[in-house]
């Protein structure tokens, strides 16, 4: 039979204070109550015996069956040193979790509508991801989604590549979302292992020869391209903002970045180096309509292992003889853009300039890890000596971020 708790209450240099019994509480923990005068505190302590007489007190005429079941709890709670109240506040506590969070459909399509605003390519990513949750768990509830099945939904066991790396960030991204609205716990999401992402840890850049061979190709073949090859190599633009960039950005006074064009949503202003400047002077920019297959076709022409459609389209109507064998292997993502900025380094920037020049928002530790020694000063300054054909290079070309 339990003790009927005293609720005894005495004078304190706080107030008068009623003692309240861990028992009795609804968080499992001794509380004090405090009160200014010594008949608010009586009063108090009176109501407290009442409400465990009418409630508390009914353990003792306790059921039969319910003392078993008790017994039965107990057992199984005894491994894990918890008690009958505190399961049962745990119990209560994920039923409340559960009530307040969403089926995992109507928290997906909240997450999207949030995300208006963002760049395409990063909303679509969003946009695949979350079909494919909905696909897998669109009846469940988010708190009631496991690591488990998260697991199974993004990057099931084995899995690898860098599509499903984007695919586990996308959804780790509306999980923190999510969480943030109180739907879902974020500590589910941290038990979900991220895919393995075959790389060598090293960036890729064009050698001169290949460089050269790129832009001649470019020159004889396909001339809209060549201006958008030198924005790349010569000011490090990414390819995502070049898809954005007018001829009206670009101009004699420098390369105009708006927020609505850079990844970082940041406004940057690039000078134009003499290497660039010769280059739009001869070729000036204009958004190439058919770019992807231009592309394709500028990098076969130079080597590089690409399926072209253009040229093979040219090889059957007898505008091109034959297509040309590749003998540079494939080609390596964002490799013009990393060219510049070890081409830049080695030739004298300094980290600080390239920092904005080059679109980061971080500090100078990723410049220095990737790009710092890649290349040496004499590649560096034959790199910034590439012109357009017919056009003679400076004899000492060393402003290379203007």
């Amino acid at each position: 039979m339990p003790r009927q708790p005293k609720f005894q209450h005495r004078n304190t240099p706080d107030g008068w204070c009623v003692n309240v019994p861990a028992s009795v509480t609804a968080t499992g923990k001794r509380e004090q109550h405090f009160f200014p005068t010594r008949d608010k505190a009586k009063e108090h302590a009176q109501e407290l015996r009442e409400k465990f007489l009418a409630h508390g007190g009914q353990a003792q005429a306790i059921k039969p069956s319910l003392a078993e079941a008790a017994v039965a709890a107990d057992a199984i709670l005894a491994p894990w040193g918890a008690g009958l109240v505190e399961a049962a506040r745990f119990f209560a506590a994920a039923k409340e979790r559960q009530n307040a969070s969403k089926p995992l459909s109507e928290a997906t399509a909240a997450f999207l509508q949030s995300c208006e605003g963002l760049r395409g390519r990063t909303i679509e990513g969003y946009r695949q991801t979350c079909r494919r949750l909905d696909t897998a768990l669109a009846d469940k509830v988010l708190a009631t989604v496991t690591a488990e099945e998260l697991q199974a939904a993004v990057a099931p066991a084995g899995t690898s590549g860098a599509t499903v790396a984007n695919r586990y960030r996308c959804a780790r991204a509306f999980w923190r979302w999510s969480a943030k609205k109180g739907w879902c716990d974020v500590a589910t999401f941290a038990a979900v292992e991220s895919p393995r992402v075959a790389t060598d840890g090293e960036i890729s850049v064009l050698s001169i020869a290949e460089a050269k061979a790129l832009l001649a190709a470019a020159e004889n073949h396909f001339p809209q391209a060549v201006p958008v090859y030198a924005l790349q190599l010569f000011a490090g633009i990414r390819v995502e903002e070049m898809a954005r960039l007018e001829a009206a950005n670009v101009t004699a006074d420098g390369v105009e970045l708006g927020a609505a064009i850079t990844k970082k949503n940041r406004r940057r202003h690039i000078a134009l180096s003499p290497t660039l400047a010769a280059w739009l002077k001869k070729y000036p920019f204009a958004p190439c309509p058919n770019w992807r297959e231009v592309h394709d076709a500028c990098r076969r022409l130079a080597g590089w292992d690409i399926s072209a459609r253009i040229l093979s389209e040219r090889v059957t109507v007898g505008k091109l003889k034959a297509m040309p064998k590749p003998h540079r292997g494939t080609w390596n993502q964002n490799v013009l853009r990393h060219s510049f900025a070890s081409y830049a380094i080695a030739g004298g920037a300094t980290l600080e300039e390239m920092l904005f020049t080059f679109g980061h928002s971080g500090g100078p530790a990723l410049l220095r890890s990737n790009y710092v020694g890649k290349v040496t000063k004499k590649a560096a300054l034959e790199f910034f000596a590439i012109r357009p054909a017919g056009t003679e290079a400076a004899a000492t070309p060393l402003e290379i971020v203007a």
